[in-house]
């Protein structure tokens, strides 16, 4: 899944379910936040050739900042 668009669809929505006061109202935008979510999940991409090598220190910070 796309992180960025899941914590952006995540923030926005939890808050109006959290504040909803009727039960049926909520579950049902639950179940749309669940369907919006499941809509941009992304495929996990198949790497040919030799696995990556992962390298602790970080040369660019800017590129492994958080999304919020």
């Amino acid at each position: 899944m796309n992180e960025n668009m899941a914590i952006g669809l995540f923030k926005e929505a939890m808050l109006k379910i959290i504040l909803e006061s009727e039960e049926k109202k909520r579950v049902k935008k639950l179940e749309e936040l669940q369907k919006e979510m499941e809509r941009h999940v992304l495929p996990i991409r198949e790497l040919s050739g030799k696995e990556r090598r992962k390298n602790i220190s970080n040369k660019n910070k800017n590129n492994q900042k958080n999304s919020f």
